[in-house]
């Protein structure tokens, strides 16, 4: 069918702009695509998440989970140092958003005000560094790169690229700032039983927090919302493809993303949206921060399994100086015990089940094989 040329280069460019506002897809891809570990374990993480809801049907009692957070902001100018007002104005917004304290959720439809989730998930700056030091939860480093990339150019993540690297991310959520170019906004590392050391979250500077009206329209900190939802094993709610699955059951099919601030009903053409339209204000969209409003239970749900399954140091930590303190292994050290909760000695591998492993340096490690 024939277009008018300007349109045409006007659908052009939306669809880049599509391709471009969440690096998550590519980022994975060229994960599993490059790490066979990575592949398989990311393989099996949607039926070992259904296994763990189904036995865990009292998960979603009132119990908060608090989240420490490592903000590395690695830049180049002074308009990329950004200050830590801006930092702390970011946690806010993610234990607002998290928490469904946010001042809009007046706008969420009252279709969907009975499925709109607190996920009693919330963050917190880390107060104690690895080594056991007071610290205020941000760091900075100066770097020659002007621009870092998803994959294939400089990586923030490795301090041998010219950005920071990790803290050790069983015990902190790690948070990248730095300059990503005009796209994307943001990437994070999907969860599995496989976590490399690059774990994380990285925000494009300009979009982290409350950075103003002149980075409109993603200028309230709904970028670090959206990409922790994927570090927290959430997809995208088209599921990536036309009328896909995002493998939560209380969200609608989505024909595609969502750009700018849809009228509601946003009808679509799947056959599993339903009447009330797609759910275009959910944060796993792409539409204007003003415009996202919610998590559903559901989403709930599955960032919950993922911090149990995959996260689990997580569940205990907090920011009250317990969290973090770097281990000096000893790389000859031998296991002289096995041991489960009670004490009792364990001669084989059990699976689900936490197991303390003792060795002759005196150390002692907490591990669980999940099937």
């Amino acid at each position: 069918m024939k277009r008018i040329f300007t349109l045409l280069l006007v659908g052009i460019s939306l669809i880049a702009t599509a391709q471009e506002r969440c690096g998550t897809e590519i980022h994975t891809k060229n994960m599993m695509d490059n790490n066979d570990s990575y592949a398989i374990a990311r393989d099996k993480v949607n039926a070992q998440t259904e296994k763990w809801i189904k036995n865990h049907p009292n998960h979603s009692e009132k119990t908060i989970i608090t989240i420490p957070v490592v903000v590395h902001v690695v830049w180049k100018t002074n308009q990329e140092n950004i200050s830590n007002v801006q930092i702390e104005s970011q946690i806010e917004i993610l234990n607002a958003d998290f928490g469904r304290t946010n001042i809009d959720v007046i706008n969420t439809p009252n279709v969907w005000q009975g499925i709109a989730a607190d996920c009693e998930i919330q963050f917190c700056l880390a107060e104690t560094d690895p080594n056991g030091n007071t610290t205020t939860g941000i760091t900075r480093t100066e770097t020659v790169v002007s621009q870092f990339s998803v994959w294939g150019g400089s990586s923030v993540e490795y301090a041998s690229d010219g950005g920071a690297d990790a803290w050790p991310n069983d015990d902190y959520l790690n948070i990248w700032v730095c300059n990503l170019g005009s796209s994307p906004l943001g990437y994070a590392s999907l969860p599995s039983n496989w976590i490399s050391e690059n774990d994380g979250v990285v925000i494009n500077f300009s979009n982290f927090g409350l950075s103003g009206n002149s980075n409109a329209p993603y200028h309230k900190g709904r970028t670090a919302t959206h990409e922790v939802g994927h570090w927290l094993n959430l997809e995208h709610i088209w599921g990536d493809s036309n009328c896909g699955d995002d493998n939560v059951n209380d969200t609608p099919e989505h024909e595609q993303d969502n750009y700018g601030c849809p009228s509601f009903p946003k009808t679509s053409s799947c056959s599993g949206t339903g009447t009330n339209g797609e759910m275009f204000m959910n944060y796993m969209d792409y539409t204007n921060d003003a415009c996202m409003n919610l998590f559903t239970t559901g989403q709930k749900d599955r960032m919950r399994s993922a911090i149990n399954l995959y996260r689990s140091n997580m569940v205990t930590n907090n920011c009250d100086g317990s969290v973090g303190i770097l281990e000096q292994r000893n790389n000859k050290r031998k296991i002289i015990k096995i041991v489960d909760v009670l004490g009792r000695t364990s001669t084989k591998k059990q699976k689900n089940t936490p197991l303390f492993y003792i060795y002759d340096d005196g150390s002692v490690e907490k591990k669980m094989i999940i099937e």
